[in-house]
């Protein structure tokens, strides 16, 4: 694994530790294996805006600093998921996720960005509505959202990637 690798890529997705997230792991990490690409994994920590009365205040930044601690353990996750395999960089996205994952994939040059499948109900936060629209509309590279058809989750123990 190249942890610190700088922001390159063949493909980016958007890791959450939840079975969605763990499909689009598999996807993103198949088709980065099949294209013989580098593979960037981000989790993103959202962040409420620090305002208000002194309490809000106080809860809202106890808040980003708990969204920042899932996102780093949500890479550790990622890591365990994919095991040993070469040519992956993991990274932690500070913000609103349209924002920063097409920060993230104009940063790593990605040709392609792998999205979780998002739940269609109502209840939906609103930030993550058409969220693989919203990412495809700013960027040259392809959105795939949801698993690749095969990619199973159990598949990422498979070993390294071919070079």
């Amino acid at each position: 694994m190249t942890a610190d690798r700088e922001w390159t890529a063949g493909v980016l997705v958007w890791f959450e530790d939840n079975p969605r997230g763990r499909e689009a792991l598999a996807s993103a990490h198949a088709v980065a294996r099949e294209r013989h690409e580098h593979l960037t994994v981000v989790a993103v920590a959202t962040q409420e805006q620090v305002i208000g009365c002194g309490r809000c205040l106080q809860g809202t930044v106890l808040w980003n600093l708990e969204m920042k601690k899932i996102a780093q353990e949500e890479l550790l996750a990622a890591r365990e998921l994919l095991g040993d395999a070469a040519d992956v960089s993991y990274r932690v996205a500070v913000g609103d996720p349209v924002e920063v994952i097409t920060e993230a994939a104009r940063r790593a040059a990605a040709r392609t960005v792998v999205l979780p499948r998002q739940r269609s109900a109502p209840l939906c936060p609103p930030n993550r509505r058409n969220l693989g629209e919203r990412v495809g509309q700013v960027g040259p590279w392809q959105v795939l959202v949801g698993p690749a058809r095969g990619a199973d989750p159990a598949s990422l123990s498979a070993g390294p990637s071919p070079a």
